[in-house]
């Protein structure tokens, strides 16, 4: 697994340059806040987390409180203190919790979620400022092990949520943006958090409702793209779970992913591999509904199954045929990008080598399990092809099973699958990833294996019968 280190250095200082705050006003106009000197912070483990050379103390970045002396002269200057440090925490957060899916997805969408923190730095008393602060306070917490940060996400995420419940009281407010990217900031810190085992799906029906309410054209431009792009992964993960369809398989909302993807293949950063995420994305939605359908099928006497049991089944076989043809594509169309660079070769196109290698392998990771899962649903319609599909799943468990350990420490995959002779039919069973034993902090890419996988690293699936 690629992961931020110190040997990418060039490429997240070039980035955090773009977003970097303006300078300070002349101290004649605005005098600089007087933060008095601290002891440094420990120093973080090679790898763990991104390093961003001559930067102050993340505690006098992120002072929330003790700005006594300003205070004294003028509250304003605290805010003001504050505000100015937000984007480069901001940055640091999104580069270690979203690297690889951030730094690939950037330019497709009009104004990304760094590029809108950046422009609201005046901003500072919104339910979404808060949301944003919950998520800084408690990487800033983990990041060095500092408990008083930690109380501070946990207060600062309360005020947010009861914030949010005041915007979406009103259903103009409740269209907003503020609104919406409030509530994905929430959700993200509840993932990392896991105050409940199904918080973060009562945040996920949340922003579903929100969705449906602003309509798929909602979505299209500006930051609205940036705020749907960034979380729709999340909701075939939620729908897995559930049990229930994705309602961005409806036609209005499918209609939405492909004029995306049209405007996106006209960009000038544009290339082949795009598309194919895309189109992979197109078909990977259709899933959660592949296992509703097959449980219903399963519930239902053998007349009525007979109906409609090799309808599905040819679409869930159509659908694996497609991901087949994908998962070809992709990998073809990574290799073509790689041609001609050398292996020292900082960059591949627009995108940072680094970052691209992580992106491309979670996306085929994704597709992996995608595969995995359609092949269990053929299982239960068609046991007869129980050997083959068997095999099949053999080696795909295997690839994702040799880097469990660095994905998911306290779970395993199970090798081999239900025994062939097992009595009954087998079953799906769908489990969520996203537990208080299973998470990870927001130092670490944890969110960005989950995203860029489209939502598919949240969950396990397996056979039982």
């Amino acid at each position: 697994m690629v992961r931020v280190s110190r040997g990418c250095q060039p490429c997240v200082d070039a980035h955090l340059q773009r977003y970097r705050t303006t300078p300070s006003p002349s101290p004649s106009k605005s005098p600089s806040p007087s933060i008095p000197p601290e002891q440094p912070l420990p120093s973080p483990q090679p790898g763990e987390q991104i390093q961003l050379p001559s930067r102050p103390s993340p505690r006098a970045e992120y002072k929330m409180v003790q700005l006594s002396m300003d205070e004294y002269v003028s509250p304003s200057l605290s805010v003001k203190a504050i505000s100015s440090q937000q984007t480069q925490i901001f940055t640091n957060y999104v580069l270690a919790s979203f690297p690889c899916f951030f730094r690939c997805t950037e330019t497709r969408v009009p104004v990304n979620w760094v590029e809108y923190v950046d422009r609201r730095r005046g901003s500072m008393n919104t339910c979404f400022d808060w949301a944003v602060r919950a998520c800084t306070a408690a990487y800033l917490g983990f990041l060095h092990d500092d408990s008083r940060y930690l109380y501070a996400s946990q207060e600062l995420y309360n005020r947010a949520l009861r914030g949010l419940a005041h915007l979406i009281a009103n259903e103009a407010t409740a269209k907003s943006d503020e609104a919406l990217a409030s509530a994905i900031t929430l959700a993200v810190f509840e993932k990392h958090n896991c105050s409940s085992p199904d918080a973060w799906l009562r945040h996920a029906s949340g922003i579903r409702t929100l969705m449906k309410l602003r309509g798929p054209k909602a979505h299209l431009q500006g930051f609205g793209r940036a705020m749907y792009i960034v979380y729709r992964n999340f909701l075939i993960s939620a729908a897995l779970v559930e049990g229930e369809s994705c309602f961005l398989e409806d036609p209005e909302w499918r209609a939405l992913n492909e004029q995306i993807a049209a405007e996106n293949a006209k960009l000038p950063t544009s290339s082949l591999y795009t598309d194919v995420v895309e189109r992979g994305f197109l078909e990977v939605l259709k899933l959660p509904g592949y296992v509703k359908r097959t449980r219903e099928l399963q519930s239902q006497s053998e007349k009525e199954r007979a109906e409609i049991q090799l309808s599905l089944l040819r679409d869930v076989q159509a659908t694996r045929a497609a991901l087949r043809g994908i998962y070809t594509e992709f990998g073809v169309s990574i290799s073509m990008l790689r041609s001609g660079q050398d292996e020292n070769d900082t960059f591949v196109g627009p995108v940072p080598h680094f970052f691209f290698e992580g992106y491309s392998s979670l996306f085929a990771r994704g597709l992996r399990l995608a595969l995995l899962i359609l092949n269990y649903l053929i299982v239960i319609m068609d046991p007869k092809q129980r050997t083959t599909i068997d095999s099949d799943n053999f080696i795909l468990l295997s690839d994702m099973s040799r880097n469990q350990q660095s994905l998911h420490p306290n779970f395993k995959f199970k090798l081999p699958l239900t025994p062939p002779k097992s009595p009954g039919r087998p079953s799906i069973v769908v489990k969520s990833l996203i537990t208080a034993e299973n998470r990870q902090p927001p130092t670490t890419d944890w969110m960005d294996r989950i995203i860029t996988t489209m939502g598919l690293e949240a969950v396990h699936v397996c056979l039982v019968g």
